[in-house]
């Protein structure tokens, strides 16, 4: 373990911004070469507006990606390509049944580069997509991130991400902590493993309030009607006559490609949060594609590994290698103090869990009720998690289902 700490610049990780750049993402790419993708991200809320924007995408030169010279260059590159995708895709309805060379033929050699689906991803609109605000000089905002492109052009937009990049920068000190303490397990420090676990409970805390910001900073008609279509995927298209997704065109001929719209389930740090303290999903069941499919839980957040660079794919692989915290934990029963820190620790992950759970209910499945009702019921949290059936989350699962399956695991990982 603490070779892996020493070698956290190998898996493009720092403890500093966590998995996060070390510094900031380009704003600009410096080639003019690039041109017409900046000018096409730059305008991109008002090309999808005025209905533009496919016309321009196919008339967009194929630009080489081979002029991309440093991983900050790629990053962004492959992050603005992934919203003009989107925007192109849903923009306007029905979604067309090609994607032109202009986009797709760089996306897919930019995303092999990153071991990464051609399409957008958490990486690329979270961890490489923000900027800081004048008010905040720190190599790392937590509070003052804006997005560096944005679908709609609002502020509502820029909230919403914004509530999502703070909750992953304040996470940051997790990976430190959750090594140091499964180092301490090595080491058979059960004080050090204590004070450990106490941090990683206060950090967790620390994220949990920051969530009632998306309450103040985007509304749920915006974020349902406005940004949620251009979260989608090109796995869940079957309704429009596109079972097979999108056709993604290449210098070589191309080939239908499906893949899950951008999500949470992506973040390599709640993946490292749940591995490190041992919560295990390989249970239950979710459900995907609009109740098509079946598929255990741990199958699912598995294939979400596949959209996570490469380089934290395999950092969570060696991670998973190692000894949990929980095993640790639990072959110590007669050690209260050690037991009750740990359980602390997850109860304070199950409040994230809970939080999050409330939050989809207001923004995701209440808003799907009031599409099928002309009145809108103003549910309780508990009424929200009983009312899950048929609220599709942006990774394409049934949302609530798969949320509280989630939660599920962490109360297992608890008490038992």
């Amino acid at each position: 373990m603490a070779e892996l700490l020493a070698s956290l610049e190998h898996y493009d990780i720092s403890p500093e911004s966590g998995f996060l750049p070390s510094r900031p993402p380009l704003e600009q790419l410096p080639d003019p070469y690039y041109g017409p993708w900046e000018a096409t991200i730059v305008a991109l809320p008002r090309f999808i507006s005025d209905g533009s924007l496919r016309q321009r995408v196919h008339e967009m030169p194929v630009l080489s990606t081979e002029l991309l010279l440093t991983e900050a260059e790629r990053r962004r590159a492959y992050m603005i390509l992934g919203y003009i995708i989107n925007g192109f895709l849903f923009g306007s309805s029905p979604p067309p049944k090609r994607l032109p060379l202009s986009i797709s033929q760089p996306t897919i050699e930019l995303s092999a580069h990153f071991g990464l689906p051609p399409v957008p991803t958490y990486a690329g609109q979270v961890l490489w997509n923000y900027r800081r605000t004048e008010a905040d000089s720190k190599p790392l905002p937590k509070s003052n991130a804006q997005p560096l492109v944005s679908f709609t052009g609002s502020p509502e937009e820029a909230g919403f991400f914004g509530v999502v990049f703070s909750i992953e920068a304040s996470g940051v000190p997790l990976i430190s902590i959750l090594l140091e303490a499964t180092e301490a397990t090595f080491d058979q420090d059960t004080e050090q493993v204590i004070a450990y676990l106490q941090r990683a409970t206060i950090t967790l805390t620390d994220m949990t309030s920051i969530l009632p910001r998306m309450y103040r900073d985007c509304s749920q008609d915006f974020f349902y009607h406005k940004l949620r279509p251009f979260l989608d995927g090109t796995d869940s298209l079957a309704s429009v006559g596109l079972p097979d997704g999108v056709f993604f065109e290449e210098h070589s001929g191309g080939r239908y490609r499906k893949h899950c719209g951008p999500s949470n389930a992506q973040s390599s740090l709640f993946a490292l949060i749940d591995i490190a303290l041992g919560v295990k999903h390989d249970q239950e069941y979710c459900v995907k594609d609009n109740g098509d499919q079946q598929s255990t839980k741990g199958a699912y957040l598995k294939e979400m590994r596949l959209y996570m660079p490469r380089q934290h794919r395999e950092f969570l692989a060696e991670v998973e290698r190692m000894p949990n915290i929980r095993d640790f934990v639990r072959s110590r029963p007669e050690d209260v103090r050690l037991n009750s820190t740990y359980e602390n620790c997850l109860t304070a992950l199950l409040e994230l869990r809970r939080a999050h759970i409330r939050m989809v209910a207001r923004y995701v499945v209440v808003m799907a009720k009031h599409q099928q009702s002309p009145v809108m019921v103003k549910p309780d949290s508990k009424r929200g998690e009983r009312n899950a059936a048929g609220a599709t989350g942006t990774g394409g699962t049934n949302a609530m289902e798969f949320l509280k399956s989630v939660r599920d695991s962490v109360i297992q990982a608890r008490d038992l």
